[in-house]
């Protein structure tokens, strides 16, 4: 009997050329994903790909198979994408916002659907919405990104966010206006440069990164940590730290210039609908 799985892996490896990112793809490990294509060898009793000092490459048996084969092998996914009802849930989200926002949503989703089963990804906002584009993942949960364009992604907004200045308790700065010239001359702690919550911040300011003496880009739980223990400024979202800013862990500045309130809200890929996606947007809209 035939292992249409076996094949369906042999195409997104031959597609990706890439183990590593194959296995990303499918949730599974990388030796996982070389065992199933060993099996598919086995039982074709033909090499499919040779290993090269830049990764894999189809052998020209494997690149005739692949070329009869990849077609099925999409018809077969979006069959199964569209009337599985075992069918996972593909979700993009960055784990400072799941955590802060939709930990309660989702507990409350997994009580009423025990039978669908949710994969969280976190990356990059980019790398997140090229997967969205690519049907990788079944939807992207972030701040509005600013300027995005593609025709097959639809935005739905949930909301606004409101990003502040902060620093620890024993500041001097806390009785200080900040103002555009104190942040040049200060360490300022951001997210990634191409993050939202940075676009939104530069352009309330009026400003760009090259202005600012002393930028530092961490991430958001090692922000935190460091202004803490150590001073500093940190950009981060006040929805993010309400209990550090109730408990005094950190305090929010009085600032000369406001920041623009931030939209976050769903992406979604236009092609990707099953019932399993659309409870947990329906959730995620309604409650």
């Amino acid at each position: 009997m035939v292992n249409l799985e076996l094949y369906k892996i042999f195409a997104l490896v031959a597609k990706e050329k890439n183990i590593t990112k194959a296995s990303e793809i499918l949730h599974i490990s990388q030796p996982a994903v070389t065992n199933h294509i060993k099996n598919l060898e086995s039982d074709l009793n033909l090499k499919l790909f040779n290993r090269t000092n830049h990764g894999i490459e189809l052998t020209e048996e494997g690149k005739k198979i692949y070329e009869e084969i990849s077609k099925p092998v999409e018809i077969l996914n979006n069959i199964y994408i569209k009337y599985s009802i075992n069918r996972p849930v593909n979700l993009g989200i960055h784990s400072t916002m799941l955590n802060n926002l939709f930990s309660k949503k989702l507990s409350k989703f997994y009580q009423e659907n025990e039978n669908i089963k949710i994969n969280i990804i976190n990356n990059d906002i980019e790398e997140m919405m090229k997967k969205l584009e690519k049907q990788e993942l079944d939807l992207v949960i972030t701040k509005k990104i600013e300027n995005y364009s593609y025709e097959k992604i639809e935005y739905i907004k949930l909301g606004t966010l409101q990003d502040i200045l902060i620093t620890n308790n024993g500041s001097e700065l806390i009785n200080t206006k900040i103002n555009f010239e104190i942040l040049k001359e200060i360490i300022l702690y951001m997210p990634r440069k191409t993050s939202p919550t940075v676009i939104n911040f530069l352009n309330s300011v009026n400003a760009k990164e090259e202005d600012f003496k002393n930028i530092k880009n961490i991430s958001y739980n090692t922000m935190l940590e460091i202004i803490k223990n150590n001073g500093g400024i940190g950009l981060v979202t006040k929805e993010y730290v309400k209990k550090e800013l109730e408990n005094h862990e950190v305090m929010q500045l009085k600032t000369e210039f406001d920041i623009s309130k931030i939209e976050y809200g769903i992406y979604i890929n236009k092609n990707i609908k099953f019932s399993q996606l659309n409870k947990l947007i329906n959730t995620i809209k309604n409650d």
